[in-house]
């Protein structure tokens, strides 16, 4: 049996994940937030940031929380606009 990080994504988890990472982008541009500024307020580096952006990493739901508190916006705006 394939261990979660095994398993092959389906089209709607990925969607899902672009989906965010758009949302996490648009809040961040109209808080005139930089990539490298955001990142620097969550404890990451810009090419994390970049990767939450692009849907190619999920973020973790500290990370999440983390980035809703810097975008003075409730967590879930990041899962439904």
């Amino acid at each position: 049996m394939p261990t979660p990080r095994q398993r092959q994504l389906s089209a709607r988890q990925l969607q899902e994940r672009r989906d965010v990472g758009d949302r996490i982008r648009y809040l961040r541009r109209q808080q005139r937030l930089s990539q490298e500024r955001l990142a620097e307020l969550i404890g990451r580096d810009r090419q994390t940031v970049g990767n939450y952006e692009s849907g190619r990493t999920p973020p973790n739901l500290d990370d999440l929380i983390a980035i809703a508190q810097c975008l003075d916006v409730s967590t879930w705006r990041l899962f439904h606009g």
